[in-house]
């Protein structure tokens, strides 16, 4: 804006004589004007931006636009949206100490939720913070007794130190100080807190790296590990980008093990802890990656089941069952089975087993715990059956039958490592 000493017009535009003037904060420092040129000039020309003389000094006046006989008011001037003491103040009442600049007012979020979003709406926050969004649905369902959901993006290393311990917590009781609870949680406010949370973490490009297996000879190593195959343009960061990628882990099941789908509960990755270049390894949830993978939409999940069984050889050496295949917490064959719904809406099983080694004792257990569970006579209930591990499961199929099986491995790895059409 400029400013006539003299005549106190105000333009956007210098002219002769006239003085710059910028908004100034309490802090003395300079920032910037609300309205933009093109609106500026529009209000100046209409008299709803001037300027005036106060105690030696030139100010910009904007005129609020009101209809006539209504006073103008402020909708976010209440208290419970200060910042400090609902924002800052609380935060550290649940988690014990200042971790987190510059939490919003969780009053101020659950105002504009409360606005914006229905009883049983899904709210979505992509740059969580603190967790100010989490907290505020929590709030309002046990205020309404709503049955919001949230979910939350984060990528900073407070999501560790201070929006999950924040959401454990408010979901326990709303009450806290100095990272105490001040009281147990009524009924009805247990009723509506969150039953799951489930913590979904993405795998980092450090923990790719980290989970790269490599074929590399003694000559190679002892080059890469010369002073010239340093720096950002060096052979080393070329190797990398380049060769490693490309060559030497081609093949290798670096990224995804398939033979280690033999135990699916025991699948694990090096994984970089956060805030550290510390890696450790973790059991990555193959059922729910894969889940995800085939963009199955869950209908159930049951729970594990172990067998355990005999076997003999019948007069012309086949393998057989002796006796049934008996229910037993220790037993070495163990089953856990997904049902739900691809996106192209075909009912799908998905098997999970644990191979014991023996391809032809596994897949004769296989097929008589198939077989018992009913599958192999109910037609209509599958469209597609997946199964880890080579099996024989087409073998019992009629010729009415409509069901496919597909091997997991296979299409994990597929999904994983496609990149045509991306």
């Amino acid at each position: 804006m400029y400013v006539h000493p003299a005549t106190k017009e105000v333009s956007v535009d210098r002219v002769a004589g006239s003085q710059e003037i910028w908004p100034i904060d309490p802090k003395g420092e300079r920032r910037i004007w609300r309205v933009n040129p093109i609106g500026a000039r529009r209000e100046i020309a209409a008299g709803e931006i001037s300027a005036i003389e106060k105690a030696g000094r030139l100010e910009i006046v904007k005129k609020t636009r009101m209809p006539r006989g209504k006073k103008p008011k402020t909708l976010w001037n209440s208290s419970k949206y200060s910042a400090t003491t609902h924002g800052t103040k609380l935060l550290i009442d649940v988690v014990g100490r200042q971790r987190f600049n510059y939490p919003k007012s969780v009053y101020l979020v659950a105002d504009c939720l409360r606005y914006w979003c229905d009883k049983e709406d899904q709210v979505l926050d992509y740059f969580a913070g603190s967790g100010t969004t989490a907290h505020a649905v929590i709030n309002l369902n046990r205020e309404d007794g709503g049955g919001r959901r949230f979910v939350l993006v984060e990528m900073g290393d407070y999501f560790d130190t201070v929006l999950l311990p924040r959401l454990k917590k408010v979901t326990f009781t709303p009450e806290w100080k100095d990272a105490k609870p001040k009281r147990l949680a009524t009924t009805e406010e247990a009723a509506y807190s969150p039953r799951i949370v489930k913590v979904v973490r993405l795998e980092s490009y450090e923990d790719a790296l980290n989970n790269l297996e490599i074929r590399r000879t003694e000559e190679q190593q002892l080059l890469l590990g010369a002073s010239e195959a340093q720096g950002p343009d060096g052979l080393r960061e070329q190797y990398i980008l380049r060769y490693l990628l490309d060559v030497e882990t081609r093949g290798s099941q670096s990224l995804l093990n398939v033979e280690a789908f033999t135990d699916p509960t025991a699948y694990k990755l090096k994984v970089k802890r956060p805030g550290s270049d510390e890696s450790r390894a973790i059991n990555v949830d193959l059922l729910e990656t894969f889940n995800w993978l085939i963009g199955l939409t869950v209908r159930h999940i049951a729970a594990p089941r172990a067998f355990r069984t005999a076997f003999e050889r019948d007069s012309e050496k086949r393998l057989r069952l002796k006796g049934r295949l008996r229910q037993e917490a220790d037993g070495p064959y163990w089953f856990r089975t997904v049902t739900g719904t691809t996106p192209d809406a075909r009912r799908t099983l998905v098997i999970w087993r644990k191979l014991s080694g023996e391809p032809e004792r596994d897949n004769l257990v296989l097929d008589e715990w198939f077989t018992k569970q009913g599958y192999s006579a109910r037609d209509g209930k599958f469209d597609l059956i997946y199964v880890n591990g080579g099996n024989n499961l087409e073998n019992l199929k009629t010729p009415d039958d409509r069901w496919k099986v597909r091997l997991i491995e296979e299409d994990f790895h597929r999904l994983m490592f496609d990149t045509e059409g991306i």
